[in-house]
């Protein structure tokens, strides 16, 4: 591949969910959900140091990795626009009520979106958060705390730093 068409490639991708997405599984979005990421009375979220990255990121209150996606803009997810498998393959990080600043968040950063299907989806520094469950043509997913598989997927889903900003 050249560079002008490796450039075209990463552009494109940067924008779009792969095209494996749009053949995969026609479940309804209600069946999306796992149980990782059905809401409880609320979502609790935290730092961890990931030895991988090299670097402290945003985590579930088990230490699963959270993600945001670039085309997210402003709070709004896109996810199921983009794609109407994007949810099965990047589940919402859901919350019932105001989620739980654990250590190293900044509880003023935590705030709550109309996801898709109308859940009510955590943000963090404007960036509604995902978890990479994998499968439909995307790979394994993260399957326990650590796992980071999703960052830089496709050039569109970082992981967060603290203060709320993509890792890139």
């Amino acid at each position: 591949m050249n560079k002008q068409a490796l450039l075209v490639f990463a552009a494109a991708a940067a924008f779009t969910i792969p095209s494996s997405l749009a053949a995969a599984s026609r479940t309804p979005l209600s069946q999306a959900h796992t149980r990782d990421t059905r809401a409880s009375s609320s979502a609790a979220i935290k730092v961890a140091f990931n030895s991988k990255l090299g670097a402290k990121i945003v985590v579930d209150g088990n230490g699963r990795t959270l993600y945001m996606l670039n085309a997210d803009s402003m709070g709004k997810p896109t996810c199921a626009q983009l794609d109407p498998v994007c949810p099965k393959v990047w589940p919402a990080l859901t919350s019932q009520g105001q989620p739980k600043a654990g250590p190293g968040i900044n509880a003023a950063l935590l705030s709550i979106v109309n996801g898709a299907g109308g859940v009510a989806q955590v943000a963090y520094n404007k960036h509604p958060l995902y978890y990479f469950a994998g499968g439909h043509g995307t790979g394994a997913g993260d399957k326990k705390p650590g796992d980071a598989k999703g960052q830089n997927f496709e050039y569109s889903w970082f992981v967060l730093t603290p203060k709320g900003n993509p890792i890139r």
